[in-house]
């Protein structure tokens, strides 16, 4: 029951704008991991561009997670730079 629960309620995208780096990272951890356990394919992060840290921190964490397929840019006509995508396993 709270599978479906969160099934019907999870958004593949999560904005961690202007969030501290260990804030982001925590609130992307259980993106991913509940974009995991729910099945979805593709999710976005969308982190900004400003200084690249928090893209950097992300896609450094995105690396160690054995379910992650490929985390890359998103198009440049749909964010580019300022938008991770992730393919899920």
């Amino acid at each position: 029951r709270e599978m479906r629960e969160k099934s019907l309620h999870f958004q593949q995208d999560i904005d961690v704008r202007g969030m501290r780096a260990e804030e982001a990272l925590n609130a992307v951890t259980h993106f991913i991991d509940d974009a995991v356990q729910v099945g979805v394919a593709r999710v976005r992060i969308l982190h900004g561009t400003g200084t690249g840290a928090l893209r950097q921190v992300i896609r450094q964490y995105l690396r160690t997670v054995p379910d992650v397929v490929d985390a890359r840019d998103e198009h440049v006509q749909f964010g580019g730079a300022g938008i991770t995508i992730v393919d899920l396993a």
